[in-house]
């Protein structure tokens, strides 16, 4: 299936170009070059714009942004980065005077703005910022599967990218001074600006410009409350418009809420309206002595002026996990129709007791939620609030499993939740991804608050609806945190089966990490599980996720023992896909050990099945395995056609890392038969793609070469290169080293082998030895193929987990 047209950005300039006369873009060190070398880049990365809106009505703040401004000059003046922390009670307005002054000032920023509100006062916070510099790293351009998992590291990779950019960075609701150090972009013209209600007296020491947010002063208050009603009134009662501010604690966010009332009853006076604040404040000052008195009086009053519908909405919005919501997420909360939670949403939404984000969002400050909490407490009883809150954990779920179904149809699925007629359809492939993404953060909250309330069959069964976008995606670390719930809910309910498929997807994360030690552990692990429960299908995942991990060891005779056990499995049950997997598994084995004609065999027989309308993707897989044998078999020729179809379909369906394999794969060929220039304009053709799917690591292991296949010299640190049977390094040419390190590097995140062969591709590659390692060669593209193309790199292609068996 070609991929979506959102995979495809358009390329209008190389962000990668390197001649005699002309640099640009990211340039590295190539050492002495003889003749010119072009690397054509791939496409540029959307400039991120993340700004939450500003509010409409914003009253004056001049001395902040005066302040704000020189602060600017100076970042404008000097090329380097500062720091702002703005400080203050909760509502008072911080947020609001950022994202205002960060508008304004936006053009000066163009090579974007990020946001991240990091939870540092609410129930579900903080947020980790680990993971917030995996969702700043992808909106910089990233590729997913190239983002370190170390904290360390990714924010090594969140300094790199942001290297030299002129770019801002608006972090909400900050709880120490660690996370903000985090989030620092590296060297250049940045601002960063945190919002906190705390001292942060380390960001100070660090040479942060601290302002103290103080709630608005009495005349700009009045001012505010004039511009909300938009007539005379606060004009012509000023007594009661200043008891008004009073009571509001000259707080924005209480003023807002207060005001929202009268704007839509423009004949009710403002003496009215005090008065009530003034009997609520009397009612709930014996109940509640250490929350801010003033915002709760507020919150309540606006709460009791709207009809109980929407009050209802309130309540049960602040039990729901997550930070925010979509209007179909609200009907099914109320188990309403789509177009009543709409409107109740809008009524929330003009009484300043919700806001609406991009997206069709809508959220609760974290104030208006602990209101809503409380609230709900009291006013619901136990059996209506758990109803309300199975019927949206309930949508979440099946909603995630149409997604999934939709990305991998072909995949077969444990939870029963698939078996379900499920309601939401997918019109697209694009369209699933994207509503996993968008509720990502949602749905690990949902996945989190299952674990801990004894929702366990809920919960495995939704981490199973999040297999293919931890897969697509490479959302690591949630694909961690998630299955590991998974895995205990399982066990918690002692259900060898569940237990089993959520060991599986943890093996196939660890694989994708390049641990197939570990892999293959919980891939046995799994097998007994479902051999405890007596589920061949399950059986046949294990032994097939088992094999791939012996591939990846080398071992490629237990491999191949491992897949005829899956094969004989799948074959019994009568599984064409599963069989057909397998048969190209079986042709990764017999390639790696040498038994060409077998090999050939399995992967033609394996074509048969995936047909190019059906399943591109995977016939794209099977004629790379069948290209590396052709070559492993000394069968130039024959590679060469086949490589050719590759390119073909790897360019129809957006499969970027395929595409890369093929080109250095045709590369080795053309150096073979001495064809040095050829063999130069594939590499450099590779190079990007490799590149794009790379990520900057200063923690690179550094290597010299003085001839392609040979080290002369590495750093202790450095990985060693693998080795043939009698010891000899299999690398002959350079192309299969540049494969096999382009591998690595995927795997682990270290781009330093871009540097290092292409310092050593332009001008060494006549010097090669062209004598018996062509099909050597041959053999270890087609293993560095098994560990580059081992999961899928973007939607153009699903490509089943090593376990899935179809």
């Amino acid at each position: 299936m070609p991929p979506p047209d959102d995979e495809h950005p358009e390329t209008e300039r190389p962000a990668h170009s390197v001649s005699a006369r002309h640099l640009s873009g990211t340039v590295v060190q190539m050492g002495t070059v003889r003749g010119p070398v072009t690397l054509h880049g791939g496409p540029r990365s959307p400039v991120p714009r993340q700004l939450p809106t500003p509010p409409r009505l914003f009253t004056n703040r001049g001395p902040e942004i005066q302040r704000l401004e020189s602060l600017l000059h100076d970042v404008t003046r000097d090329g380097s980065g500062r720091t702002v922390v703005l400080t203050g009670t909760g509502g008072v307005g911080k947020t609001a005077l950022a994202t205002r002054f960060l508008e304004e000032v936006g053009t000066s920023f163009p090579d974007g703005a990020l946001y991240a509100d990091l939870l540092g006062f609410t129930r579900e916070g903080p947020a980790d910022p680990s993971d917030v510099l995996d969702t700043f790293l992808r909106s910089l351009g990233a590729d997913p599967a190239s983002i370190p998992l170390e904290f360390s590291a990714r924010a090594a990779a969140f300094r790199t990218h942001t290297h030299g950019r002129r770019i801002a960075v608006l972090l909400d609701n900050a709880l120490t001074a660690a996370q903000v150090r985090a989030l620092t972009p590296g060297q250049g013209a940045h601002l960063l600006i945190a919002t906190t209600r705390m001292h942060l007296s380390g960001l100070q020491l660090d040479g942060a410009t601290v302002m103290d947010i103080r709630p608005l002063g009495e005349d700009e208050a009045v001012d505010l409350v004039s511009h909300m009603l938009g007539d005379d009134r606060a004009r012509s009662e000023p007594d009661s418009t200043r008891r008004l501010v009073t009571l509001c604690g000259r707080l924005p966010i209480a003023l807002k809420a207060a005001v929202s009332s009268l704007a839509l009853r423009p004949h009710q006076p403002l003496s009215r309206l005090v008065s009530r604040l003034s009997n609520e404040e009397d009612r709930l000052a014996g109940l509640n002595r250490d929350r801010e008195l003033s915002v709760d009086t507020v919150f309540t009053t606006s709460y009791h002026l709207l009809p109980e519908p929407t009050r209802r909405l309130h309540r049960l919005l602040g039990l729901v996990p997550g930070r925010d919501v979509t209007s179909e997420a609200a009907s099914a909360l109320l188990g309403c129709a789509l177009i009543e939670a709409e409107d109740l949403l809008i009524d929330l939404v003009s009484a300043n007791l919700l806001e609406e984000t991009p997206g069709g969002r809508f959220r609760q400050h974290d104030l208006v939620r602990l209101h809503a909490r409380a609230l709900a407490r009291t006013e619901e009883s136990r059996t209506t609030s758990d109803a309300a809150l199975d019927r949206v954990l309930d949508y979440y779920l099946t909603t995630a499993a149409a997604a999934d179904r939709a990305l991998n149809p072909g995949r077969w699925h444990l939870a029963p939740v698939f078996e379900r007629s499920l309601e939401r359809e997918f019109g697209s492939r694009s369209e699933a991804l994207a509503w996993l993404e968008s509720e990502l953060g949602v749905l690990r909250a949902v996945v989190r608050y299952c674990a801990s309330t004894g929702r366990h069959s809920l919960c495995w069964q939704l981490c199973e609806a999040l297999r293919n976008v931890f897969m697509i995606r490479k959302h690591f670390d949630a694909w961690e945190e998630t299955y590991s719930n998974g895995l205990a809910s399982a066990e918690a309910l002692g259900d060898p089966a569940a237990t089993a498929n959520m060991l599986n997807a943890l093996a196939g994360l660890w694989l994708s990490l390049g641990a197939p030690d570990r892999a293959s552990e919980l891939h046995h692990r799994a097998l007994a599980g479902w051999t405890k429960a007596g589920h061949t299908l399950g059986q046949a995942s294990s032994l097939e996720g088992a094999g791939v991990c012996e591939l990846a060891r080398e071992r490629p005779e237990r491999a191949r023992s491992l897949f005829e056990r899956a094969l004989a499995i799948h074959t019994g049950l009568g599984r064409d896909r599963g069989v057909a997997l397998m048969l190209r598994r079986l042709g990764e084995a017999s390639r790696d050990l040498a038994d060409h004609d077998a090999a050939v065999d399995y992967f033609r027989r394996a074509l048969d099945f995936f047909g190019e309308s059906s399943e591109p993707y995977m016939r794209v897989r099977c004629h790379v395995g069948l290209a590396a044998t052709h070559m492993a078999a000394g069968e130039p020729e024959r590679a060469r056609s086949i490589l050719a179809e590759v390119l073909r379909l790897s360019d129809q369906i957006g499969a970027r890392a395929e595409k890369a394999g093929a080109l250095v794969m045709l590369a080795d060929l053309a150096e073979s038969d001495e064809r040095f220039g050829e063999a130069r304009s594939l590499l450099s053709e590779a190079l990007p793609i490799y590149t794009l799917l790379s990520s900057p690591k200063p923690q690179g292991h550094g290597r010299g070469w003085t001839d392609c296949g040979t080290r002369s010299h590495a750093e202790p640190s450095a990985p060693r290169r693998p080795r043939d049977r009698d010891g000899a390094s299999p690398f002959r040419g350079p192309a299969a080293g540049y494969h096999r390190d382009g591998a690595r590097a995927l795997r682990n995140g270290e781009p330093q082998w871009i540097s290092d062969t292409t310092q050593v591709h332009p001008h060494l590659l006549p010097q090669v030895d062209h004598g018996p390692g062509t099909r050597q060669r041959g053999k270890n593209v087609g293993r560095a193929s098994t560990l580059l193309l081992g999961d899928p790199d973007d939607v153009g292609g699903v490509e089943p987990l090593p376990g899935d068996g179809g």
